[in-house]
């Protein structure tokens, strides 16, 4: 809207002759000053004085820091617009907040820079100064709730870990106290389920709350418990997981866990059965960008279709089938005599909020993430500082500003 508004300024004041550039810019809602090389104020517009008060009259041909009763006069404020001109930095969203004389407690933001008139850079310094209190109060309420929204279900899914550690454990003491080695088996095949569901959580317990899994790392650990029930160390089998980090929504990856710990379990419980040599089973999690590709692979003795375990109810398939239909993906499936390899496809959203590079120079990180300071009467937070700079690099006080390309 701002935009549309200023743009309209400039355009009456292309096609009426009689239309000042101080018009226009008494017209913007930005308090804005000019100041010569020596940081004497030039001229300010009427949304400064309105902002801050005071007239002409002691306001032009004043040095900024003597105005208002000193409320520039800041050793950090000093120190970035006396950098402008000789190091010809670009100040952006540096905020100022305090008590002012005429506007009470207010967070502003200021920004300054080289004016240019003509292509080329002059000795004047154009500062610009917002009122964001409103905005800036709502982004920190808004953080705060975020923090204690996490806190709220890093706890969540502590008591989900536990409630499901309990169910698990109660399912392995029922397991063993059974004689019958089918129900046994049933037993242990929904343990495996469970604790899948469970190294999820325990994976987010410890996570920073983005609602975001790492495929790997969960692989990971549903295929380490597989070892130990499935006994590798004593038949002398091993599970390999690698790939591409992958980051999935909770959701699909309750369903992709389910799958990948599906068909890993039965590799291990199937494939090597009268194999006297070392056996392995690879897990591949490949990014195809619009695409997640899986493959669950053992060098076992491979399978026939046409023959059924009498002793199994094809439940892990009709699972496999259920989950990969939710998540709209597909399965192949291929076994012969030197093993048998399962590939997935699986649509995807990259979840991940990219940050565009914005053909800027940004300052160092750490005042990036500077935490907000007193300063004499002032209390301040650094946010960004940017460089124009034609062919040349400039460091000043730890910030280096590199030239902008064009």
């Amino acid at each position: 809207m701002r935009d549309t508004i200023v743009g309209e300024l400039v355009r009456t004041a292309v096609t009426d002759p009689s239309v000042h550039y101080r018009d226009i810019v008494n017209s913007l809602p930005t308090a804005m000053m000019v100041l010569d090389g020596n940081l004497i104020v030039q001229y300010a517009n009427l949304a400064y004085y309105q902002l801050f008060g005071g007239s002409e009259d002691d306001t032009l041909g004043q040095p900024i820091f003597d105005l208002q009763s000193g409320i520039w006069n800041d050793a950090e404020i000093r120190w970035l617009l006396e950098a402008v001109l000789p190091h010809d930095v670009a100040i952006k969203g540096y905020l100022i907040e305090q008590t002012f004389p005429v506007i009470g407690a207010r967070i502003l933001n200021l920004t300054a820079h080289r004016v240019v008139r003509n292509g080329a850079g002059t000795d004047q310094v154009l500062i610009g100064v917002e009122d964001v209190t409103n905005a800036e109060k709502a982004s920190r309420a808004a953080e705060e709730t975020i923090q204690k929204i996490n806190a709220m279900m890093t706890e969540v899914h502590h008591r989900v870990k536990n409630n499901i550690a309990s169910i698990l454990s109660m399912l392995r003491i029922e397991a063993r106290a059974l004689d019958d080695e089918i129900a046994k088996d049933v037993l242990d095949r929904v343990a495996l389920r469970v604790e899948s569901m469970g190294s999820l959580y325990e994976l987010l317990a410890v996570s920073e709350n983005s609602g975001l899994v790492p495929l790997l790392p969960y692989f990971e650990r549903v295929c380490r418990s597989i070892e130990q029930v499935g006994g590798a160390n004593q038949f002398g089998w091993t599970i390999d997981v690698k790939g591409d980090a992958v980051l999935v929504s909770v959701d699909e990856a309750i369903s992709i866990g389910a799958v990948v710990n599906e068909l890993v379990a039965n590799a291990a419980k199937y494939a090597f059965n009268g194999r006297q040599d070392i056996g392995s089973i690879r897990v591949l999690c490949v990014d195809r960008g619009n695409e997640i590709h899986i493959t669950v692979a053992d060098n076992g003795s491979g399978f026939d279709k046409t023959q059924v375990d009498p002793k199994s109810t094809g439940l892990g398939m009709r699972l496999v089938d259920m989950y990969l239909e939710s998540l709209g993906g597909t399965i192949d499936r291929d076994s012969g005599p030197q093993g048998t390899t399962c590939f997935l496809k699986i649509p995807h959203v990259d979840e991940q909020n990219e940050v565009a590079s914005s053909g800027t120079f940004n300052a160092e990180e750490s005042m990036l993430k500077a935490k907000p300071k007193a300063i004499g009467p002032a209390h301040v937070k650094p946010t960004l500082t940017t460089a124009r700079n034609e062919g040349r690099s400039s460091s000043i006080a730890g910030i280096t500003a590199k030239p902008e390309s064009s």
